[in-house]
């Protein structure tokens, strides 16, 4: 089935190929997220670029010099004050958009920073958001009373910003130079002391306001979306970055407890497999990690994954691509979703790849 959706998923980026032909499109990384689309947008070529890249066919039609002309994309949405712009109709904010546009640097670069020190530009807009020296009590920066409400809205900033110093270092770059910072390690240990001792123990997740507005603003959300998976959400995008700092979840049984419950019996957290399965995956299969071997919950945690898993391949191998969501950015986080559970259940032989063995963020 993997193999099938592999072709499928060739058949989805060619829709979207933008410029004269396919080859033209491969060479340059103009992609749209949407097939309607004529111009390309940085959304529709990061999302391609990083379902290809788990997949595992992105070195099928990437050689070196296609890489450089991609790289060369994603690098005209940056302005002049470091933040990356989406270009499109989705409204991504800056830090999600930067983030993520980050992340595709690393895939497309395989670590080597010397193809982006003439070309990334300083993160100015980041500088002057981030303090230089967080702690337990010094928050690393401003986060507004709606961040702090709806969480997912504001786990982009909260998550995103960290990732962005995060890969940075990992680049090798001077972060003194491009995030204002001489130690992005202890940066980034600073950040998660502040964020750590504010996780609710019930759920793992992060509730940083009163639970009357909580309360108030959920009973107007629900109509649009769960507030408990907007929860689980927004969560996760501090644990991809926690994961990658090395520094354990302050409460992995709730976390496990807490998210599979929010499956559907369909297998799947919605009515379709798109970035929600890979935040639940990604929840459980990294808080089993820190499961004594003969805890209970390893065997509800397995089973959820396995049929979250399965539930994926199901939906898409039973579809053409057509029929797929039309926004490319419901795919990488969806196959990423499978991989993650299969780090799992086929630590061995896994066919798709962890995207997080690369990145920071999705």
């Amino acid at each position: 089935m993997h193999e099938d959706i592999e072709e499928k998923f060739f058949r989805f980026l060619q829709a979207r190929a933008q410029g004269d032909d396919i080859k033209s499109a491969i060479r340059s990384g103009h992609f749209s997220a949407r097939p309607d689309q004529t111009e390309p947008d940085l959304f529709g070529s990061l999302d391609l670029l990083h379902a290809s890249h788990i997949l595992g066919t992105l070195d099928n039609f990437l050689d070196p010099t296609a890489r450089d002309g991609w790289i060369d994309h994603i690098l005209s949405y940056q302005g002049d004050d470091g933040w990356f712009r989406s270009g499109d109709t989705q409204h991504h904010g800056v830090e999600h958009a930067t983030a993520y546009a980050m992340g595709g640097l690393m895939i497309l670069t395989q670590g080597d920073s010397g193809r982006l020190r003439q070309r990334l530009k300083p993160l100015e807009g980041l500088k002057s958001t981030i303090v230089p020296d967080p702690d337990r009590a010094k928050p690393p920066f401003h986060l507004s009373l709606l961040q702090r409400v709806h969480f997912w809205r504001g786990s982009h900033r909260a998550g995103g910003l960290a990732a962005i110093v995060g890969m940075v270092d990992d680049l090798s770059l001077p972060s003194e130079k491009y995030v204002g910072i001489d130690d992005a390690k202890g940066w980034l240990d600073g950040w998660w002391e502040y964020f750590s001792a504010r996780v609710e123990p019930r759920t793992g997740y992060w509730s940083l306001a009163s639970g009357v507005l909580r309360r108030a603003f959920n009973t107007l959300y629900q109509f649009r979306h769960d507030p408990d998976l907007a929860s689980m959400g927004g969560a996760v995008h501090l644990y991809w970055v926690s994961d990658k700092i090395n520094a354990p979840m302050p409460y992995p049984n709730a976390l496990i407890s807490e998210t599979a419950s929010l499956m559907r019996p369909t297998g799947l957290y919605e009515t379709e497999p798109y970035c929600i399965d890979l935040d639940a995956n990604f929840l459980i299969g990294r808080a089993l990690g820190q499961l004594d071997e003969n805890d209970p919950l390893h065997s509800p945690a397995r089973e959820a994954l396995s049929k979250n898993r399965d539930s994926i391949l199901e939906w898409f191998g039973s579809r053409e691509p057509e029929e797929w969501n039309a926004n490319s950015h419901k795919l990488p986080g969806a196959f990423a979703a499978v991989a993650e559970a299969d780090l799992v259940l086929r630590p061995a032989n896994g066919r798709w790849r962890d995207v997080f063995q690369t990145t920071w963020w999705l």
